[in-house]
């Protein structure tokens, strides 16, 4: 799902949950910085294959009538400096175990008979406002941990951000070995957040808000976009249909590589592709696509060079025979 169609659901989830008002009663000035949200190990599971849904909504995967089992949990937030300015373009995945405990990771236990209607991994990128939205399960339990859910912040210029979010109340947090890893006990609080029940929730579902502080001031993430030019108001594409990649708050005159993903196979990264970024930071590349790629692709922008860590976030894009 691109960024456009995940910020309209996150509008739309805000209305539905009654949590707009909170997320949006942000102080203009913040008195002292913010504790910095602490790095924690990415841990084992990190999928080694993405699913073919990568949204904001964990609990659907693409148009399957068949939810995934267990609570609904909205997790939702900011972005922050650490000064409490929000972070536009801020880039943000989450993963963690399904209702049994296990994660979308060929070497999870439980792989096997996981829920296989759990997306398992999501992503969303912010807006000006700096807030993010997921729609997703409480997190499962295993042995060895407490309940958790995994996440990585990426934003241009910056370095990435990866912890872990834990809830309050849950009595395996006090024998959590990376949890009480955190030594700081400041930092350690900041990263556990009540889940609470939503109040006249049909389904009884919770919701815990979670602000993520970036200890470094990030500069802005390039904005990647396609549009069909044959039929500029059909969100799919066929094969035969004209396309224009555009790319914005780029840094000017550098080259644009891609990143590409097949039918959830990598490609690697190959280019340069066309111009350079003119003065403005501003890039387009025109093309078709033919019968040869028919399937489910993702595309993101790699500015620079090819190991540049200035990166668009990926989107993903249908093309069909009909």
């Amino acid at each position: 799902m691109n960024s456009s169609s995940s910020r309209r659901r996150f509008l739309k989830q805000m209305a539905a949950i009654g949590l707009g008002s909170a997320l949006l009663d942000v102080p203009g000035v913040f008195a002292e910085q913010l504790t910095a949200t602490p790095e924690q190990t990415e841990g084992p599971y990190y999928p080694t294959t993405l699913p073919l849904d990568t949204d904001n909504d964990l609990v659907v995967i693409n148009d399957n009538l068949t939810s995934a089992v267990g609570r609904i949990a909205y997790i939702s937030g900011r972005i922050l400096t650490r000064s409490g300015k929000p972070v536009r373009n801020a880039y943000m995945e989450i993963w963690h175990a399904d209702n049994s405990g296990a994660y979308i990771h060929p070497s999870s236990t439980g792989y096997a008979t996981r829920d296989l209607n759990f997306q398992g991994f999501g992503r969303f990128l912010t807006s000006s406002s700096g807030e993010y939205l997921f729609r997703t399960i409480r997190p499962g339990l295993y042995p060895g941990r407490t309940r958790h859910i995994h996440f990585k912040v990426k934003v241009a210029g910056g370095p990435v951000l990866t912890s872990q979010l834990y809830f309050l109340g849950e009595s395996q947090n006090s024998t959590d070995g990376v949890l009480n890893g955190i030594q700081d006990a400041q930092a350690r609080n900041s990263v556990i957040v009540p889940l609470v029940p939503i109040e006249g929730s049909t389904v009884g579902a919770l919701a815990a808000s979670f602000d993520v502080v970036l200890s470094s001031t990030p500069s802005t993430l390039p904005i990647l976009a396609i549009t069909n030019m044959t039929d500029p108001t059909r969100t799919g594409y066929i094969a035969g249909d004209n396309w224009r990649l555009d790319l914005r708050d780029a840094s000017p005159a550098t080259q644009v590589y891609l990143h590409l993903w097949k039918d959830n196979l990598d490609l690697g990264i190959s280019g340069p592709y066309g111009n350079l970024t003119d003065s403005s930071g501003t890039w387009s590349m025109t093309g078709s696509y033919g019968a040869g790629n028919i399937g489910l692709w993702q595309l993101q922008a790699i500015v620079g060079s090819s190991g540049s860590g200035e990166m668009s976030a990926p989107i993903a894009v249908r093309v069909s025979n009909a």
